[in-house]
């Protein structure tokens, strides 16, 4: 039985894989640093002696150590001092990332683009620890690490599948094709790919955990895979050509999988991109220099710019949508109950008069036994549209519930709200009203309505919706299809 990589690639292009001489080995640094990593109880010293003996790794394991991103204020001189200072899992990291990308690099294809795999290496790695250090991940060193290989897959798929190089160039830094063009042609993706040859390397079970699922946008429970993911998506942001769209996808990311805001996301940006020029240094990767990651790092705040004027439209739109009536689009019951508050406070400071209308079909009832339900809702769907015809277009007009609807008329005195109030009358009355079948149907309305001004005694807005809810009821015990006013 196989292992748990070999399962989820098809035996054709497993047979590829296993049998291509070419695939990268590991550094004997790596084994030994990796045979190091599994003794929980490994001392400073055993890996100040093991990383000794590759020069190379020495040097870079000093300058990380003597960098901003080590955060010293003396020069480090000496190994020990450093390895005391970048601590057992930093140290391990730093000699890891360094060991694998100076090994990896010697792959064979020369068709393949490697500039851009490797940018793109650096990136994730870097966005990934960004991640690590703004949730308080535990050892966010390996968070760059698994940044780091979580796209090693493609290396191996390059070296293993002759037409891989053309595949991966057709998808034009589109990572999200990428592996959608990989899973359509080659029945798996790099990942996956990636996760098997780690595992034949022997790296740790809990760096290889973030592998599989490092192009998923939700779903992961795993925070080192959650990280990976994110750093992933991130790095789409300085690649895929679509700044913008790739900026949204990874936000979005964000927020999916460890409920961050989208100005929690422009954090990690910001952090990614200050870091990013030193670590590629100090990985000897070439990305362009750091006007050129600014200048991308700017359309990304852009990006987030337009994110966060979206999610605010998006925001008012839910927040407009609570507050209308589903059948005739007109505010609802729950806006009237804070509008009408604030209309009356605000017109009670100025010395403005407020009028509010009242108005009730008259035996609605009767429609909607006679001719149906449906025919009753167009019925509420045409007295609406002529109540917005017959107010103006400030005045705000409210569904308050079944067949009956208010207005509020603000600076609208009382000569003004009767004229108002009579126009709306009289527009339903001369109006007939479908039902479908070319049958029309009289409709009349009665309407009631009140003046808060400072020849009123109306103390406040609660006690002027009642006086006109009392002039509807005068209206409707007076005949129906007439206005009043309670004096």
């Amino acid at each position: 039985m196989g292992t748990l990589g070999e399962m989820k690639i098809p035996s054709n292009l497993l047979q590829k894989l296993q049998s291509c001489r070419t695939l990268p080995s590991v550094p004997g640094v790596v084994l030994d640093v990796l045979e190091l990593s599994q003794d929980p109880d490994v001392s400073i010293v055993e890996i100040a002696k093991t990383v000794s003996r590759d020069p190379a790794l020495v040097a870079k394991i000093l300058k990380v150590a003597n960098s901003p991103w080590a955060g010293v204020r003396r020069q480090v001189t000496s190994l020990g001092q450093a390895v005391n200072l970048l601590g057992t899992n930093g140290t391990m990291s730093i000699a890891l990332s360094f060991s694998l990308v100076r090994g990896l690099q010697k792959t064979t294809d020369p068709t393949f683009d490697h500039q851009t795999y490797w940018r793109r290496s650096a990136i994730s790695a870097t966005a990934t620890l960004a991640v690590g250090i703004y949730i308080k991940a535990a050892k966010p060193e390996e968070l760059f690490l698994s940044g780091l290989l979580h796209d090693i897959g493609i290396l191996v798929l390059s070296e293993a599948v002759p037409t891989y190089s053309r595949l991966f160039a057709s998808c034009r830094g589109n990572h999200d094709l990428l592996v959608e063009t990989e899973k359509k042609e080659l029945g798996t993706d790099h990942a996956q790919v990636g996760s098997w040859f780690l595992e034949r390397w022997g790296l740790p079970s809990r760096l290889l955990s973030a592998i599989p699922t490092s192009h998923e946008k939700e779903g992961i429970a795993d925070p080192l895979a959650k990280a990976v993911a994110i750093g992933s998506r991130t790095a789409e942001i300085w690649m895929n050509p679509e700044t913008v769209a790739a900026t949204a996808a990874a936000a979005e990311a964000a927020h999916n999988l460890l409920g961050l805001s989208v100005g929690q996301f422009n954090d990690i940006l910001e952090k990614t991109a200050a870091v990013l020029p030193e670590t590629t240094r100090n990985l000897e990767i070439s990305i362009g220099d750091e006007s050129f990651i600014n200048e991308l790092l700017d359309q990304a705040r852009e990006a987030i710019l337009e994110l966060n004027i979206r999610t605010l439209q998006v925001a008012q739109q839910f927040a407009d949508q609570a507050q209308r009536d589903a059948l005739t689009s007109l505010y609802n019951r729950t806006y009237l109950d804070q509008a009408l508050g604030v209309q009356f406070d605000l017109s009670r400071k100025l010395a403005q008069p407020l009028t509010v209308i009242f108005i009730d079909i008259d035996h609605f009832k009767k429609i909607n036994d006679t001719f149906g339900h449906p025919t009753g809702d167009a019925v509420l769907v045409s007295v609406a549209r002529l109540i917005e015809s017959a107010t103006r277009t400030d005045d705000t007009i409210v569904r308050y519930g079944g067949d009956e609807f208010v207005v509020l008329l603000s600076n609208t005195a009382e000569d003004v709200g009767a004229k108002i109030a009579e126009r709306i009358r009289s527009r339903v009355a001369e109006q007939p009203h479908g039902t479908g079948d070319d049958t029309r149907i009289p409709i009349t309305a009665s309407v009631g309505w009140a003046t808060m001004s400072k020849e009123s005694n109306i103390p406040d807005a609660a006690e002027l919706l009642a006086v006109a809810d009392r002039s509807l009821y005068l209206a409707k015990t007076s005949g129906r299809n007439q206005t009043a006013r309670v004096v």
